[in-house]
């Protein structure tokens, strides 16, 4: 299947170019949606990893009973959560990454490239000095947050053993 869906021969030049622009303008704001979607996606997680963290926080700092279980099952919890919110950041990457092939495509057909060209002078994300992608960067703060809420039922148990 390719990007165009007419004949060039029997679709009207009047229109051909007004209709692409069109598609075009819908598509490039589709693609901006996916990001505003995955920012407030990180919004989401970071707010939730937090809470969490603080209500570890909070429970480490006041004496109530068992709470050395329920520190463990937050930090398990916040674990989890953390490596959904990893998978959910590589599913927008690639959704993204499609779209803007789609771009490249439909660039193409209009006199100027600007988003290939873009890509080109960025080195197409080859080159960290140039441009570090998204994606990569974003993906640092739920793997520290996984690390802590690790090294947080390290500890716990670690102290649990040795207090017995």
């Amino acid at each position: 299947m390719g990007l165009k869906n007419f004949n060039d021969t029997t679709y009207p030049d009047d229109k051909k170019c007004e209709h692409t622009l069109e598609q075009y303008k819908m598509y490039v704001d589709s693609a901006e949606k996916v990001s505003d979607r995955r920012s407030n996606l990180n919004t989401f997680y970071l707010s939730l990893t937090t809470t969490i963290a603080g209500v570890i926080g909070y429970l480490k700092t006041n004496t109530i009973d068992n709470s050395e279980y329920l520190v463990i099952g937050l930090s398990i919890s916040g674990i989890l959560i953390c490596v959904y919110w990893v998978n959910l950041l590589e599913n927008y990457r690639k959704l993204n990454s499609g779209k803007f092939k789609v771009i490249h495509e439909i660039e193409k057909e209009l006199p100027l490239n600007l988003y290939e060209y873009e890509w080109e002078k960025l080195g197409r994300g080859n080159d960290p000095k140039l441009y570090k992608k998204l994606s990569n960067v974003e993906k640092v703060i739920p793997s520290i947050f996984g690390v802590l809420f690790l090294f947080v039922i390290v500890i716990k148990i670690i102290l649990m053993i040795s207090s017995k």
